[in-house]
């Protein structure tokens, strides 16, 4: 038994060890990378204004608060134009992130961890916060909890939040702002902007994490008996419905 106990704990220090130095490598390549040499676009200690521009647009837009304010005739907020396809992109990614702190509150391998801290920062700065998240809890046992048959308030109102940001951002994709072209041509500068623009790569980096985590996150959560259990390989709706039902 003490054998497999250490087995198991080298397992774990072995596995933070790999979280700690792809966060490392997540930071450099993504943030602090110089121009060409691993990606395209600029790190950010040489951001173009054009870029800065691109994030406050995004910003603003957060959650299409104010183009659906601007749609029901309300707030005097003036509406930054963005191309729909990164509005979307930027909103989806927000969403799930936003959908992961009723999960890290119900993480019992994160204990000891300011969850709240990390979660607020990870909704600026996303993997960069969430990727050691991981890797501090990677080095603490599951402990299994007997699990309530309904899910909190809380985790139903993230959930729901989630659920509509997610649908509107796959609209918004599609049909928002005609003057950007049809499906084929945002399809057409999405791509453009994957292969030049660090932001939207960054982006999309995120997204894969996110799907990793919540698998490896809800599997430490749900016990193997769980019929919620198979949700965490669906991402984003997965979680969406492991929040919700």
């Amino acid at each position: 038994m003490a054998q497999s106990n250490q087995q198991q704990q080298e397992s774990q220090n072995l596995t933070s060890k790999l979280l700690w130095i792809t966060a490392a490598i997540y930071v450099y390549v993504l943030l602090l990378s110089p121009p060409g040499q691993l990606l395209p676009g600029e790190p950010v200690w040489a951001i173009q204004p054009q870029t800065l521009q691109e994030i406050w647009h995004e910003s603003i837009n957060f959650f299409f608060i104010v183009p659906i304010l601007h749609l029901l005739g309300l707030g005097n907020v003036p509406e930054l134009v963005s191309h729909p396809w990164i509005e979307s992109l930027f909103n989806f990614a927000e969403a799930w992130m936003l959908m992961f702190l009723p999960v890290m509150f119900a993480d019992t391998r994160g204990r000891n961890t300011p969850k709240l801290l990390i979660w607020s920062l990870a909704m600026f700065l996303t993997n960069t916060f969430l990727i050691p998240y991981m890797a501090v809890r990677a080095t603490n046992p599951v402990i299994l909890e007997e699990k309530k048959s309904n899910p909190g308030l809380l985790k139903r109102i993230f959930g729901i939040i989630g659920l509509i940001v997610g649908i509107i951002a796959l609209i918004w994709a599609v049909i928002a702002r005609p003057e950007f072209g049809d499906l084929t041509q945002r399809a057409n500068y999405f791509v453009q902007q994957l292969m030049s623009d660090r932001l939207t790569i960054a982006f999309c980096v995120d997204l894969v994490c996110f799907t990793i985590f919540q698998a490896i996150l809800l599997g430490d959560i749900e016990p193997p008996t769980s019929q919620k259990r198979w949700l965490r390989f669906i991402p984003f709706w997965g979680l969406v419905a492991w929040l919700v039902i």
